[in-house]
């Protein structure tokens, strides 16, 4: 994904790889059975994943949230983030959003601003403010 990205013209300074998050074995096992399944997947095995983020960020030069890490740091029950064990609760994207804006203000932060700020385009002819010189 990186390598096409690259080929497109994006600039590995503009990508953050994102790991998986751990796998609630529990709570997943409840959802699989509900289908009718078993257990499909083991938190060792999405860490081997998470690994294999880790390794080709740092192949391709990219920033990385290791959210996997992150979300088991010192132990931590971290079902409240997951909302059947597997996907992100909307805790679990607070979580994610509060690790991954400093990644991306530390990007964007450098960037010129292309448009006025809101409260300076013009109520009543917002075309002036956008399109004009910037007098309104």
């Amino acid at each position: 994904m990186v390598w096409y990205l690259q080929r497109a013209g994006v600039a590995g300074s503009r990508v953050v790889l994102i790991t998986p998050p751990p796998l609630g074995e529990a709570a997943w096992e409840q959802e699989c059975l509900l289908q009718g399944c078993r257990l499909n997947r083991l938190n060792s095995v999405v860490g081997e994943y998470a690994g294999a983020c880790l390794q080709v960020a740092q192949d391709c030069g990219v920033d990385v949230l290791d959210l996997w890490t992150l979300m088991q740091k010192d132990t931590q029950d971290f079902s409240s983030y997951l909302s059947d064990g597997l996907h992100l609760s909307p805790k679990g994207n607070e979580f994610l959003f509060s690790h991954l804006w400093p990644l991306i203000e530390k990007k964007v932060s450098s960037l010129p601003l292309l448009l006025p700020y809101w409260r300076d385009v013009a109520e009543a002819k917002p075309e002036l403010s956008l399109l004009g010189d910037g007098d309104h």
